[in-house]
């Protein structure tokens, strides 16, 4: 059984937990280290377990418990090489190619961030895929491709336009968050997993990456429901990552 928890996932902060057969990887680290050490205690896992830390990029909501992980835990860190250098942080460079983890393959999403070589991931294990994609101002060529034939999707549904236009933003952060380097938004998001739902595999959806300034939970499931609605998509489960999301069984 491969279970998903993504018990972080705003602009405050992102952490998931991707757990398999006992073994257990997360993707970013961007919460304090006694978040995700709690995390830990709850599932019964001890640092040992921990086969690897996968880094989208290095904003410090990605990235935040690098320093007391190293000094606690000394994980093992994977990234592309910008990221790994903006993060400060020994490492893999993955280089974009797939790789492995102990049972789990992972292939790279190249996706289009204000950063050095941002990325998300392609998961697969015990014949399961799910991918998981935040941080990109822009659907990629390799998104489009790379998220075909999942069964989960969590992917950035960062901000309402008209929230963001009537929010507290300066002009020039309303332009980089709405800018093909900056993030998705809800109707963006909600858009590509209506295609990719058509497509037949998909059973489950995570938004992630929820603005706290212009976004709420609400407002993005009902962008994701009128897609589908639109799109004539049905039986898809819609989850918001975050501390009120449930551990989802891929």
């Amino acid at each position: 059984m491969t279970q998903l928890y993504p018990f972080c996932s705003s602009s405050k902060g992102n952490c998931t937990l991707l757990i398999s057969e006992s073994r257990a990887l997360l993707i970013d680290c961007g919460v304090p280290f006694t978040h995700i050490k709690q995390v830990f205690d709850q599932f019964g896992l001890l640092p040992e377990q921990l086969d690897g830390i996968l880094l989208t990029h290095e904003h410090t909501d990605h990235i935040k418990a690098i320093p007391q992980l190293q000094k606690r835990w000394t994980p093992h860190f994977y990234g592309t090489e910008g990221t790994l250098q903006g993060a400060r942080v020994t490492g893999t460079d993955h280089q974009h190619e797939p790789f492995y983890i102990g049972s789990f393959r992972i292939v790279p999403i190249r996706t289009s961030h204000d950063v050095a070589d941002p990325c998300g991931y392609r998961i697969e294990v015990d014949n399961k895929i799910f991918a998981i994609v935040t941080d990109t101002g822009k659907t990629t060529p390799d998104m489009l491709q790379q998220l075909s034939g999942c069964s989960l999707i969590m992917l950035e549904s960062n901000y309402d336009p008209q929230m963001l236009e009537c929010g507290p933003y300066p002009a020039s952060l309303k332009r980089r968050v709405r800018s093909d380097r900056g993030h998705l938004s809800n109707g963006d998001c909600a858009a590509l997993l209506a295609l990719k739902a058509l497509e037949g595999d998909l059973k489950t959806v995570v938004l992630a990456h929820l603005s706290d300034q212009n976004n709420t939970p609400m407002t993005a499931k009902m962008a994701a429901l009128n897609a589908f609605s639109q799109y004539g998509v049905e039986d898809i489960r819609l989850e918001v990552g975050g501390p009120f999301c449930p551990i989802i069984e891929v």
